[in-house]
């Protein structure tokens, strides 16, 4: 230990850099207790460098009792300190010990005024990141926490103990975050207050009904139910309860309801009907059995439309109303765009973060030709720093700097064939159309005019060679001379001849006859996926665990890993994009894509993965990228493109599943079929969550398509699958919206469902629509 004075000596031999944060509130708790005035004043640094570890400790948990030598200081006005909210939380991080309750339990029985005010101060103050009572405490060691500290206080007799339970609710009143705020209802609860405690506290737990956290309604509702209620007070606070998010809370909440219904009916009717705007059926249906029985039948006609269409039948039966089907327009398929941008306008955008494909091949054509917009070097240099991102591209072709590219090799040897040519040159590959088709004729008017294409331009060019037109297209390219103009009769349907390059006639083989196997290819050795062969592609998933302890006990994870099999087996190359590769696309999803327009499912193979990490909320941004590829791509969308929108569909980011339902609503039926989807789903079922599959699917507006999906779905699952509850609910709801029945292949799996689990007694509401 050592005195002020001491301590002073110390820290001036200590570079004035080094004279804060730790080392600074280090160095003080060396300090005597009790603190002896010093022999002389304390030098300004030394107060300055007081107030300033008190404002670090308002921000850091040092896991030990720094504050204890700050506030005898303070107490001996050795340094005086404003008593302001970062004192508080000063006290709030290092009064006590993490492994030592002595600490913290002493230093508040020996202190005055801190038991008589600044105390109740940590009751007002929420903090935040390493600093505040729920934070310190869930990382303290068992019984060295604060709410253990208030415990064994009360306990004693030390605080009393309507103030502690006072402030708590007031804290709860003051709608700190739900994680801080739970503290105060722990707290509370430990203390186990009896029923004549919670009778003079009701007008406070009346208030907590309009908390914008839901745990804390839920808090006072559990308290609120175990005491004689003042029924009027209670109508008239609890409407915000009824409209709480999670179900559990308004269900309790119509049954004090109706409780107060026998001395208040007209009231309580009206209350009730605020509970049909609920979201969850359940809650509805609750509300309207309650309503049912107040005979208040003009209270629901007037939220008719706001109910599941299950509840709503139940409504037009109980009051005899009349309601128009739902059953919503098909969202139209997005209409092709073109952009009317000059070369300045498109590479700012891009250099901004547009990724559109049609852009960036334009871009690339005018880099090629010698147009590019050079005056945007300065944004270039800025937009350089994106490693990875396709500005980060753009800029290096601005600027004449090799960019650097990941995972998209044949991308990248394009773009170094561009930055290699030694003058202006038309590109043969740019598309014609935005979503990546090239025009057979174009493509051949503006191979005339180059003599020696470069090469990786000519693979790009004939992958893209869009279906129609190709007889004519073949009839000009007859003279064509060399290997080069042999593969290009091929890919337009010409006789095979012998095999020269074979990148080159990989390509025209794909572009060909993109779904068949070649034989030509075959016969010539060029064997393989993607190569002479056909892709065949099938994805199959393995599961990993480890386990944890947690506050709450043992936890195990289990996280699901994607693999691809792909037959016939090959290996890739760099200048054959046609073949699976599984490694990842960079930020080039969508320019990626439009590689090869005929098929989707090859350059999927890299994005299963990312789209399934989606879902543990290892988000790479790119999901939105994935979509809109999938929306635009003109080919087959097969197992693989279903695969990742079914990935889509559970990620854990809300704003992810919202774009794969609109995404969904327009390729399930029209480019991807009811089953393949359904059969995707199937296998990322134990990697998915059902909950959000049920929210994402109720999202489309398309009861159709969920009928078809779910229908083709659920017999694929067991019947005790995680969550399963919830997709019979869509189901149920959506084929009443639809006045639809079970399929007949759907309805032996429903009636495998025995007991009385809520999967099960939903299973029964599906059979019995036939009957209805």
């Amino acid at each position: 230990m050592a005195s002020v004075d001491e301590i002073v000596a110390a820290l001036a031999d200590t570079p004035a850099a080094e004279r804060v944060g730790w080392q600074f509130a280090d160095e003080l708790s060396r300090l005597d207790d009790p603190v002896r005035p010093p022999e002389k004043p304390v030098p300004d640094w030394f107060r300055q460098g007081v107030e300033h570890a008190v404002g670090w400790l308002a921000t850091t948990w040092p896991q030990r009792p720094l504050f204890r030598p700050i506030r005898a200081l303070d107490r001996a006005r050795i340094v005086p300190l404003p008593h302001d909210d970062a004192y508080i939380l000063a006290m709030v991080s290092a009064l006590g010990d993490r492994g030592d309750a002595a600490y913290r339990l002493d230093a508040i029985r020996a202190d005055d005024e801190l038991r008589a005010d600044l105390l109740w101060r940590v009751f007002e103050v929420e903090g935040g990141g390493e600093v505040s009572l729920t934070n310190v405490d869930k990382f303290s060691m068992p019984g060295c926490g604060w709410a253990d500290a208030f415990r064994t206080l009360v306990a004693d007799g030390t605080l009393p103990r309507d103030r502690v339970l006072s402030a708590c609710l007031a804290a709860l009143g003051r709608d700190f975050s739900t994680y801080r705020a739970g503290f105060f209802a722990r707290l509370f609860d430990s203390l186990t207050p009896a029923t004549g405690e919670l009778l003079a506290a009701q007008t406070r737990l009346l208030r907590l009904l309009s908390s914008t956290v839901p745990a804390t309604v839920s808090f006072a509702v559990r308290h609120l139910a175990t005491i004689d209620r003042d029924d009027d007070a209670f109508l008239d606070a609890c409407p915000p309860a009824l409209v709480v998010p999670a179900k559990n809370t308004p269900l309790i909440v119509l049954r004090l309801v109706e409780a107060a219904a026998k001395h208040h009916p007209e009231r309580a009717a009206e209350v009730a009907a605020t509970a049909l705007e609920h979201r969850h059926r359940d809650v509805q249906k609750a509300a309207l059995s309650l309503l049912h029985n107040l005979n208040a039948g003009d209270l629901v006609a007037a939220r008719l439309d706001l109910l599941e269409p299950s509840v709503a039948r139940q409504a037009t039966a109980w009051f005899g109303f009349t309601r128009d089907d739902e059953n919503p327009a098909p969202a139209a398929i997005p209409e092709t765009r073109t952009s009317g941008r000059t070369a300045g306008e498109r590479a700012a955008a891009l250099l901004a973060g547009d990724t559109d494909p049609w852009e960036i091949e334009q871009f690339l054509a005018e880099v090629a030709a010698g147009r590019a917009a050079v005056e945007l070097r300065k944004p270039a240099r800025r937009a350089l720093q994106y490693r990875g991102e396709l500005r980060h591209v753009v800029a290096a072709l601005l600027l004449g700097e090799q960019p650097h590219i990941y995972g998209a090799r044949f991308l990248a040897a394009r773009i170094g064939e561009i930055q290699a040519r030694s003058g202006p040159c038309t590109l043969l590959a740019t598309p014609t159309d935005p979503t990546g088709w090239l025009d057979p004729a174009e493509f051949l008017r503006r191979l005339s005019g180059t003599p020696e294409p470069m090469r990786h331009d000519l693979i790009a060019a004939l992958l893209r060679l869009h279906p129609d037109g190709r007889a004519e297209a073949l009839h000009t390219a007859r003279t064509r001379p060399g290997d080069a103009g042999a593969a290009i009769r091929y890919a337009l349907g010409g006789a095979p001849a012998e095999i020269g390059d074979p990148a080159i006639w990989v390509a025209a083989a794909r572009t060909r006859a993109p779904l068949d196997d070649d034989p030509n290819l075959i016969a010539a050795g060029l064997t393989g996926a993607g190569r002479g062969h056909a892709a065949r592609l099938t994805l199959r998933l393995t599961s990993k665990s480890w386990s944890y302890q947690a506050a709450t006990g043992n936890r195990t994870v289990v996280v699901w890993e994607p693999h691809i099999d792909v037959e016939p087996p090959v290996t890739p190359s760099a200048d054959q994009p046609t073949v699976p590769v599984t490694d990842g696309s960079a930020g080039f999803v969508r320019w990626q894509a439009q590689t090869w327009p005929h098929d989707a499912e090859t350059f999927l193979t890299a994005e299963i993965d990312p789209a399934m990490s989606a879902a543990y909320g290892e988000n790479d941004g790119r999901t939105p990228d994935r979509l809109d590829a999938l929306l635009t791509h003109p080919g087959r969308l097969g197992p693989m493109a279903a695969s990742v929108l079914a990935a889509a569909l559970t990620a854990q980011d809300t704003g992810c599943r919202i774009r794969a339902a609109e995404a969904l609503t327009t390729l399930v039926p029209h480019r991807i079929p009811a089953p393949v989807m359904a059969g995707a789903m199937a296998q990322l079922a134990g990697h998915a969550t059902a909950n959000r599959w049920a929210g994402a699917l109720r999202n489309t507006g398309q009861p159709g398509t969920v009928i078809a999906v779910l229908g083709a779905l659920l017999p694929q699952l067991p019947h005790d699958h995680p969550g399963l509850s919830a997709l019979l609910e869509a189901l149920l709801e959506e084929s009443v919206r639809m006045s639809a029945v079970p399929s007949a292949a759907l309805r032996p799996w429903l009636l495998g469902f025995a007991g009385s689990s809520k999967a099960a007694r939903t299973a029964r509401d599906l059979l019995r629509l036939d009957a209805a």
